[in-house]
């Protein structure tokens, strides 16, 4: 572990209430198990958990001789020996102008399918079609899989009355036999079904009901067939999901409601025969975890399982804890597959995932799903046994397709070394996105929450418990020190800048010092005609902005932040004018040009998102690409973009009447548009390992990841990848993907040509600056520039003040 500074242990000393400076050496003996831990620096034995895994695609079993336009499907439920799939979804049409609309029939274009699939071979063993098996006017809705026997609920419409009514049928999976079970009863008659659970010998189905105020209703069905309709309502409350009923014993259950917010639950205790329910104390249940209870399974020990970002926990009613039984990184399957998938049997030693996947390449049409199924057998020691644990951290402990893969491939082919994701700062993230209505609103809480967590990162660095490798931190400023992180020029080294967007991790740096790589990124700043550029033909100073926005824009800004928002967004492009090595300096001209911009031309607060609702065309709502119909004659001139990939660029043209530049925000010197870093790597300056942490970071540069990154229609740091990229692109929405590009007129098609591709290549090249937003400084200008703003006070004395607390927090990192 590196010396630390003086004032770096002085922020540790201050904070001894979190722990002693005893606590500063990683613990080797914690619980491998324990998620709640750091297990970074851990030696993994023979007796860590691992999971050989056996991976089958089912094939879609339809017509053969007819092209297939797009699938669903759907787990019903296994058993054993089969897996019982729905299937649903449409051949492809033929085009309109050979359509007979009088005539047509959309069924014979449509297919409803149940498949048996049998689980030691992976095929189809029957099929059932159930536009053969059910009546006239009959639909399929859901279906579950119990007893051997498909249990269908239909929806009938009646032609006559246009009224809908419910219907359970069930089905014998060997036969395809179909019987009715119940039809027309009061507790059957809902369309609103939303989840089915087996408490012990009863039943319970859940329904929301939109009134004035949200509620549910809930149906028991007891072991004699009786049934029990329950309301759970309360006056002046709304509820929103009930995720899971929980089984406390043989004759009550608990009903956990959402009341709209993460982790904002009422409980109440229903016994199951009278339908009796009863508002329980919530203390009593603080310990149930649901963020993430999408898809409860009931496992054969009647406990309740449900996936994670990370993993599978189980509801632990006994122990009143959510334990987690299976880890993603205990197994050789990418991690983002899994975190898509359900549950479809569980047991001590063994589990089954499955669910759909689909084509990631971004520049092909493929709606075709694939039904993937996952079995996991607990092997008899750790293949990975004696390498060393590096602890990567993700946001609730998620990581996209490629950066799973990059984790894989790192785990398979490093002799030292493994890669475990943590989620154990979810904990953390408590902020609630409930009331806001406006631009203002969502950036003030999620400058509160980047805050919040890169102040507990930073601590647990400092105090040795932090993880090795960070992903996606690049807005979290206050951790770009050497306290924190390690410079990654060493493991980047020189680049070629024909063959990579050098400038790009050029802005990245602070201080000249590589904290955070870039590996997809934001284009962020004004998209529009090229001759509305100022002086330096890729932005604007605010002089030209402001005759800009009197003109062009007819006074009608495309950043619909309020004054102090608006005013820190254009801060954070130019922070390496007012931070440098530790100092800061709000006194220059750059800072009162900024402000007495805002002051002059910016409303105070940002117009609420219910008035955005019917805006002219020429107004862009936030940092939102809006997908309407939109003719190029009714476009506007120029819209606010955060441009993921060439998808969003082509798309943007249509609505700033074909502009192809995207210009940088206001500003003193009138620079180009913004980097903003999605996906990013950084490693701990206290990792266990940081050259090992370091060759996880060669390895997202690698041809490999970069052109696969592309292919997903992000922008990346090889310029290689990136042409790559736009020529499959330009092909793609010339030919096969043109639909996706039909607004309006389809007279007013844009053609786009590599020409495109290179306008675009140019303005990442434009780029010179990175959003590197430090929130606790960004935070304390929203506080304090509003007295400018609003005439309280000059802006000297604000400046002092500003700058004064700013410093402060910067001494007190070190």
């Amino acid at each position: 572990m590196k010396k630390l500074s003086v004032k770096a242990v002085s922020l540790i000393l201050a904070a001894s209430m979190l722990g002693s400076l005893a606590a500063c050496k990683k613990n080797k003996e914690n619980d491998i198990n324990n998620s709640d831990t750091s297990h970074s620096g851990q030696k993994i034995t023979e007796d860590t958990p691992w999971f050989d895994s056996k991976i089958t695609d089912v094939e879609i079993d339809v017509d053969s001789s007819r092209e297939v336009e797009s699938t669903y499907q759907q787990l019903i439920g296994a058993d054993d020996k089969n897996i019982i799939l729905f299937t649903g979804g449409q051949y492809k049409m033929p085009p309109d102008d050979q359509i007979n609309w009088e005539t047509f029939d959309y069924s014979e274009y449509s297919f409803n399918q149940i498949s048996i699939i049998d689980r030691a071979s992976g095929e189809s063993i029957n099929k059932i079609d159930l536009s053969k098996a059910f009546g006239e006017n009959e639909y399929y809705d859901h279906a579950v899989y119990e007893n051997g026997m498909i249990i269908a609920s239909l929806y009938v419409y009646d032609e006559n009355t246009y009224e809908s009514m419910n219907k359970t049928v069930e089905i014998d999976p060997a036969t395809g036999k179909v019987s009715d079970s119940s039809s027309g009863d009061d507790s059957d008659d809902s369309m609103n079904i939303e989840r089915t659970f087996k408490l012990g010998d009863y039943k319970v189905d859940t329904e929301m009901v939109w009134e004035e105020r949200s509620s549910y209703i809930l149906y028991i069905t007891a072991p004699d067939g009786h049934k029990t309709t329950v309301e759970v309502k309360k006056a002046g409350e709304d509820y929103y999901d009930i995720p899971v009923v929980l089984l406390k014993d043989e004759k009550t259950a608990v009903v956990p409601v959402n009341k709209g917010g993460a982790g904002d639950y009422v409980f109440f205790e229903m016994d199951l025969q009278s339908g009796n329910l009863t508002e329980a104390d919530a203390g009593a249940y603080e310990w149930l975890d649901l963020e993430f209870c999408y898809n409860p399974f009931t496992g054969s020990d009647g406990s309740v399982y449900f996936s994670t970002p990370v993993g599978i926990t189980k509801i632990n009613f006994k122990e009143k804890c959510m334990e987690a039984v299976f880890n993603y990184s205990w197994c050789g399957v990418n991690r983002n597959i899994l975190s898509n998938l359900q549950i479809a049997e569980i047991n001590d030693d063994s589990f089954v995932l499955c669910g759909d996947s689909y084509n990631s390449n971004a520049y092909a049409s493929n709606n075709i799903a694939n039904f993937t199924i996952v079995e996991f057998t607990k092997a008899a020691k750790n293949p990975n046994a004696g390498k060393y644990i590096l602890e990567l951290y993700s946001s609730y402990g998620y990581t996209s397709d490629k950066i799973s893969d990059a984790i894989l491939k790192f785990n398979e082919t490093n002799s030292e070394y493994f890669i475990e994701v943590t989620d154990r700062y979810s904990k953390f993230d408590d902020a609630d996105y409930r009331d806001i209505n406006s631009d203002d609103d969502y950036e003030q809480i999620q400058l509160g929450s980047d805050a919040k967590m890169s102040n507990q990162l930073a601590m647990d660095i400092l105090n040795g418990e932090g993880p090795d490798i960070l992903m996606n931190v690049c807005t979290y400023g206050q951790l770009n020190n050497d306290n924190y992180l390690a410079d990654l020029t060493p493991y980047v080294g020189s680049l070629d800048p024909e063959k990579y967007f050098t400038n790009v991790i050029d802005s990245s740096k602070v201080n000249g010092k590589l904290y955070n790589l870039p590996i997809c990124f934001v284009v962020e700043g004004i998209q529009t005609d090229a001759r509305n550029a100022g002086a330096s033909g890729i932005g604007f100073t605010t002089d030209e902005y402001e005759k800009f926005l009197k003109s062009q824009l007819n006074g009608k800004d495309v950043i619909t932040s309020g004054q102090a928002f608006y005013f820190v967004k254009l801060y954070t492009a130019m922070s390496d004018k007012f931070v440098k090595d530790g100092k800061i300096d709000f006194s220059g001209p750059e800072f009162e040009q900024l402000a007495e911009y805002v002051k002059n031309n910016v409303p105070e607060k940002a117009r609420s998102w219910d008035e955005g609702n019917d805006m002219d065309p020429s107004f862009a709502v936030g940092a939102t690409i809006m997908k309407g119909d939109m003719p190029l004659d009714q476009a506007g001139p120029a819209i606010y973009t955060r441009c993921y990939g060439l998808s969003t660029y082509f798309y943007s043209m249509y609505e700033c009447q074909g502009g192809t530049a995207i210009l940088g925000l206001p500003s003193s010197d009138g620079r180009g548009p913004v980097v903003s870093p999605y996906i990013s790597v950084a490693i701990s300056a206290q990792a266990y390992n940081v050259d090992a942490c370091g060759e996880f970071v060669k390895m997202l540069l690698s041809d490999e990841v970069q052109t696969d990154f592309a292919m997903m229609d992000n922008f990346v740091i090889s310029r290689e990848a990136f042409r790559e990229a736009g020529k499959k692109a330009v092909e793609y929405y010339g030919g096969e993907g043109s639909d996706r590009m039909a607004y309006g007129n389809p007279d007013d098609h844009i053609k786009f040509t590599e020409k495109n591709v290179e306008d675009m290549e140019n303005i990442v090249l434009s780029c010179s600056s990175c959003n590197v937003a430090d929130a606790a400084i960004n935070l304390i200008l929203i506080e304090e520039m509003p007295a400018y703003f609003s005439g309280q006070k000059p802006l000297s004395e604000v400046i002092a003040i500003a700058q004064d607390r700013a410093q402060k927090v910067l001494d007190e990192r070190g």
